[in-house]
């Protein structure tokens, strides 16, 4: 294992840490705890093109890690009243086709990458959970903050899956 894994690793684990203190009220411990694992997805990024160490194996897990991460806190905040169900079912749905394509096309024995705008999506959903979770520890007042994100996270979601698609129609006709 290597050192990014590793952190990959670590942020799923922090993802499992923080639900369990999420639904259990201990809200500022979990927000600190997804404010490292956010940062360690800048982190694993920096030392696997700086000690070399990229792996097709990374490049699917760092996202997947990401996915787990946002749409387990989310899950969470849909239970605890914050966050309305069908956005949680809008990103789902388009995280699932994303790692369909992905998945065919490993068959092939190609690797896909995240683009800017998936990337973007990913930058924009965490910045909406942080919000999200201000509002929860105190901060109520950014509960318009939070609407006016929610909708631009959609709209970036639903933009980086039509990208997504037109970038790798190859593999969508199989």
């Amino acid at each position: 294992m290597n050192v990014p894994n590793f952190i990959t690793w670590a942020r799923v684990v922090l993802t499992a840490i923080i639900v369990f203190l999420l639904l259990n009220g201990f809200y500022l411990s979990a927000f600190i705890l997804f404010l490292i694992a956010s940062i360690s997805d800048y982190f694993d990024g920096y030392f696997a093109r700086k000690l070399n160490q990229v792996t097709n194996f990374g490049k699917i897990f760092d996202q997947m890690s990401d996915k787990i991460l946002i749409t387990s806190i989310l899950i969470v905040f849909v239970q605890l009243g914050l966050v309305p169900a069908w956005i949680l079912v809008v990103i789902v749905f388009r995280d699932t086709l994303v790692s369909t394509v992905r998945m065919a096309a490993a068959y092939g024995n190609k690797v896909i990458a995240a683009n800017y705008f998936g990337k973007l999506k990913t930058v924009s959903q965490m910045v909406w959970t942080i919000g999200i979770f201000l509002q929860l520890v105190g901060l109520e007042s950014l509960a318009i903050f939070n609407v006016l994100l929610s909708y631009l996270v959609v709209f970036l979601t639903v933009v980086s899956g039509l990208v997504y698609m037109v970038q790798n129609k190859e593999i969508l006709k199989g």
